[in-house]
């Protein structure tokens, strides 16, 4: 598990409601009965490693483009301001 993850506690978390195949569901669910983790602990390392595998193959980081829009919109709003 990811320091990202270890540090937030359960009720910090936020719930969501998705789609998913049977068969990839049944996947995840073993692969917790095996490793005695809840469903949401494997779902969120197996999302975080895919958010890894994005960032190296795009050779990007998601927190800079959340920084950059940030910063892009509060220049937008101090503009607007004057």
């Amino acid at each position: 598990m990811s320091k990202n993850t270890e540090q937030i506690s359960e009720n910090q978390l936020q719930r969501f409601t998705t789609l998913i195949n049977p068969l990839v569901l049944s996947h995840i669910k073993l692969i917790g009965y095996f490793t005695n983790r809840k469903l949401y602990e494997v779902i969120n390392d197996s999302l975080e490693l895919m958010i890894i595998d994005f960032e190296n193959k795009s050779n990007t980081k998601i927190d800079d483009i959340i920084n950059l829009q940030n910063t892009l919109t509060k220049q937008m709003d101090k503009e607007s301001k004057s």
